[in-house]
């Protein structure tokens, strides 16, 4: 069963500094390097979620430093394939 997550407002974010490989993450996708970067653990473990809702994060991608505004629309659920602060998953 699909869980879901609606976020409302807005956020400064931090990505986070490792991720645990296989892991289930919640980030963004750098436009630049397109690399994942994850803010937080997707607590089903599964990546079975769904985002919904009209917030807006702040958040600086951890290989580019550049700070940038991201949406509920441009986040994604991955899952990590290397532990670093960054995935290609």
């Amino acid at each position: 069963m699909e869980k879901e997550i609606s976020f409302s407002g807005a956020f400064p974010v931090v990505a986070r500094a490792t991720m645990r490989p296989g892991g289930w993450h919640i980030g963004f996708l750098c436009p630049n390097c397109r690399l994942h970067f994850a803010v937080m653990e997707d607590p089903t473990e599964s990546g079975a979620l769904t985002l919904s809702g009209p917030a807006r994060f702040q958040a600086t991608r951890p290989h580019c430093k550049q700070e940038r505004e991201y949406r509920v629309a441009d986040m994604v659920v991955f899952e990590a394939a290397q532990g670093g602060p960054t995935s290609s998953a």
